[in-house]
This record gives C-alpha cells, sequence and structure tokens, in this order.
C-alpha cells in the first residue's frame, strides 16, 4: 500500500513513524526559534593537566587477531608508544573525569630533505602519514579503558627537527 502525503499526516502516530520525514506546509516553512547564547559551554569548574612525551609520535595501526601471537613490528612500535604515554601522564588524569583532551603531535622531517626545505618545513603543519585521527586514538587508548566520555578532542601534526620528536597532549577535566 502507499500513502499518500496527507494520509501520512492525519495518522495519528505520525511522529513515530519510521523514515518519514514529512512536515505539513506550515511546519515545513516556520523558522526555527532564536535561542540566545546557544554555543555549547564547558562544564565548570574545570581543571587542566598537560604532560609531554617524548619521542616519535605514532599512530594507531589497524590490528588484526593475528597480532595476538604474532607480533609485527609496527604494532611492537604502537605498544612501546603507549607505554611511554602511560610513563609520562601523571596519575591525576587517571582517575580525573575528562571530558576534552588536545593532542600535539611533532613529527621529524624525513633525512633526505636538503637542508632548505627542512628550514622551510620547520614548525609547519604536517599534512602526510601518521593521519592525525589514529594519533589522537592511540594517546585516548593509552590514557583510558574507556574514552567514550570525551566530549570534545582536537589534534595537530607540525613538522620538527631531528631530536625534537614529541607528543604534547592537555586534558581537560571537571573538579570534583
Amino acid at each position: 500500500m502507499s500513502w499518500s502525503v496527507d494520509q501520512m499526516l492525519k495518522h495519528p502516530k505520525r511522529d513515530s513513524l519510521l523514515g518519514v520525514n514529512i512536515k505539513s506546509q506550515s511546519q515545513a516553512t516556520e523558522k526555527p526559534a532564536v535561542v540566545e547564547n546557544s554555543s555549547p559551554q564547558p562544564p565548570s569548574p574545570e581543571g587542566e593537566i598537560n604532560f609531554v612525551v617524548m619521542g616519535e609520535p605514532m599512530g594507531k595501526p589497524r590490528m588484526t587477531r593475528r597480532d595476538v601471537w604474532k607480533k609485527r613490528p609496527v604494532v611492537l612500535r604502537y605498544h612501546d608508544y603507549c607505554d611511554r604515554i602511560k610513563e609520562a601522564v601523571p596519575t591525576k588524569v587517571l582517575s580525573a573525569d575528562v571530558y576534552a583532551i588536545d593532542v600535539i603531535a611533532y613529527i621529524q622531517m624525513p633525512a633526505s630533505w636538503s637542508k632548505k626545505k627542512k628550514e622551510a618545513f620547520a614548525g609547519k603543519i604536517h599534512r602526510t602519514k601518521p593521519d592525525w585521527d589514529n594519533i589522537g586514538k592511540a594517546v585516548c587508548d593509552a590514557l583510558f579503558k574507556e574514552d567514550s566520555g570525551i566530549g570534545d578532542g582536537r589534534t595537530r601534526k607540525f613538522w620538527c627537527r631531528d631530536g625534537e620528536q614529541r607528543t604534547e597532549v592537555k586534558v581537560l577535566f571537571n573538579v570534583q
């Protein structure tokens, strides 16, 4: 049976019909009410903890079931990076009510680049692999068993010179 628009609008359960998005002419042309100061506000009061993880940042690799018993080199490097994060984090972060995280990764320029190119790119945005979201996932997985409570996250990547590789992490949490 095919329903007409009039039949759908007159149906007593029209708002609960799944997969149907039909509005009357007045509902469709109606402007939404303006709410003043509708920008989301972070919970307050808030606390902030900053820490630095020294060494080359790394994104989370795609894991397979085989990695449980036969560790690939990329998985071993990933676990080493997670261990460095766990060593650098203050213990207060592990028990805090974290709602946001900000990650800045400084990635070393390739040795094959000329000095001129290295000078031009030092401190600039890094736009190649590893992906920014995989770096953020690696940091969150190392810090939290369950990171679904984090409502805001940002990851940025920058080029750096040899020996300056690091990951700077800022964690925002509710003060209890």
